[in-house]
């Protein structure tokens, strides 16, 4: 069973990663990109700071860990079924990365995830 302040970090977070997608399209491999892109995390970090249009390859300054716990202390199988098992964070950035997951499915799975 998770904590409930775990559970509102999904839901907090995965709400961050949608405000943060509708600011400009995916990318994957790096937090920002240079088409102006952002990854789920990257999408996340832009809902909480105020993120020129033309970041580059920022990676954020401030992790996000410190406004969601969910991100370090829940720990999931990839949905994919390739095997690996990791923290919430990483687990984000395998999906968008290795797996090309949309950054809605990604809030999506965060949410719903037991």
């Amino acid at each position: 069973m998770i904590p409930r302040h775990l559970h509102d970090d999904r839901t907090a977070l995965a709400e961050a990663i949608l405000e943060g997608a509708r600011r400009r399209p995916q990318c994957f491999g790096e937090y920002f990109c240079d088409d102006g892109g952002s990854c789920a995390m990257g999408a996340a970090y832009e809902s909480l700071y105020l993120v020129p249009r033309t970041v580059g390859h920022l990676h954020p300054t401030f992790d996000l860990d410190r406004f969601f716990d969910c991100l370090e202390y829940i720990v999931r199988s990839c949905p994919e079924g390739c095997r690996k098992r990791l923290p919430l964070g990483p687990m984000i950035l395998h999906l968008n990365d290795d797996h090309h997951w949309t950054r809605e499915r990604i809030a999506d799975w965060v949410k719903t995830t037991a």
